[in-house]
């Protein structure tokens, strides 16, 4: 991902590591508080709940993700729903 970042930037791989980080960070601390987050082009992600597993911090969170997004996505990269809802563990 941050090869990826680096090459569509245009920037040196070691400041788009930097900058990719802290913006998963952000990322991270936001959906830890339960904040809702406009993502353009990803989507709106909301969190539905929280809670511990064991060695984890579990957040279930929903993607929606406007058809007009999903246009230039090959068929089956991603499903027809509107919102999907996605497991993510956080240590």
């Amino acid at each position: 991902m941050i090869a990826k970042v680096s090459e569509a930037s245009g920037v040196k791989r070691s400041e788009a590591k930097k900058v990719l980080e802290a913006v998963l960070a952000e990322l991270g601390d936001a959906l830890q508080r339960g904040d809702e987050l406009n993502l353009p082009p990803l989507g709106k992600v909301s969190v539905n709940r929280q809670r511990e597993g064991s060695g984890a911090h579990i957040i279930i969170a929903k993607l929606r993700r406007p058809k007009a997004m999903m246009a230039g996505a090959e068929e089956g990269d991603v499903s027809d729903a509107e919102a999907t809802e996605t497991e993510a563990a956080e240590s």
